[in-house]
């Protein structure tokens, strides 16, 4: 059996054909796919994006096929369920189909229920800028340091079971509970995939890659994700992203996360922002 990878999980199959401005498809997620026992969320974003595209293809008129620049640039998601790491049905419906914006709704159902819903809007992202601020993640080295913490060599990994298919280190000094400290809510990490360079959907799903940022404020447990809102500003340059995951308001019941991805070059590829429930006390 192949071993797992990013390739083989972006494998879309068709159980029905185009009809109309509608396709279905199904997928398989892998375990290492999951945050403890579920899917992660970034994952299924991911695919959802894959599947829109897809989608958008293969309905397009015959006279007019879509543009092989397309991107899915702006991605919202609502989770109404946990999928668990088995196959997925993804049912995609082109809403809009416009000269320089469209509009797709994708479904992830399994076992009967649908629990994952994404509006995606697809275009050309960017290629060059009017203006780009610095970002936290400017005075960040474009590649890991000799102080950091690897996913997969830490205690981290045995809940982050993507390390198996991505490489993804932490700067240590981010990581305050560790040292049993409290900090700012602020966490900071490269990421690539083992076996390529990075892409956009990729890109995409760095927007959701970090452990909940409470864990800084002495926060633990699932801290689950309501709604997630990704912007894929262009693609990624070969090499390293960089995250940063923060957070400025966090209640006792909710609190958002927000994510800035930059590439090796230090352009935005990712911003994105979600709004997760407090893990539970105890």
């Amino acid at each position: 059996m192949s071993e797992p990878s990013l390739a083989r999980l972006n494998i879309l199959q068709e159980i029905t054909a185009p009809s109309g401005d509608r396709v279905e498809y199904s997928a398989q997620i892998d375990p290492v796919f999951t945050i403890g026992p579920k899917v992660h969320g970034g994952t299924l974003q991911m695919l959802s994006a894959n599947a829109a595209l897809a989608g958008f293809r293969a309905t397009a008129p015959a006279d007019k096929p879509a543009s092989d620049d397309l991107a899915a640039m702006a991605i919202s998601t609502n989770y109404l369920g946990a999928p668990d790491p088995a196959e997925i049905t993804l049912h995609v419906w082109v809403r809009k189909r416009g000269r320089r914006v469209s509009l797709v709704d994708v479904e992830i159902h399994q076992n009967g229920r649908n629990l994952v819903h994404s509006t995606v809007t697809v275009g050309t992202p960017d290629v060059d800028n009017h203006y780009s601020a610095p970002t936290p993640l400017s005075a960040v080295p474009a590649s890991p340091t000799e102080d950091v913490i690897w996913v997969e060599k830490s205690p981290v990994g045995e809940v982050m079971h993507l390390s198996a298919v991505l490489d993804i280190a932490i700067e240590e000094r981010s990581l305050a509970f560790t040292r049993g400290e409290k900090a700012d809510p602020v966490f900071r990490m490269w990421a690539r995939p083992k076996e390529a360079d990075p892409d956009a959907l990729f890109a995409i799903l760095c927007g959701d890659l970090s452990a909940p940022v409470v864990m800084n404020l002495n926060l633990f447990g699932w801290a689950p994700t309501m709604q997630l809102t990704t912007y894929l500003r262009r693609r990624p340059a070969p090499g390293w992203l960089r995250i940063q995951a923060s957070s400025t308001e966090v209640g006792h019941g909710w609190f958002e996360e927000d994510h800035v991805v930059v590439d090796s070059t230090g352009q935005v590829v990712v911003q994105s922002r979600q709004l997760a429930m407090i893990p539970a006390a105890g």
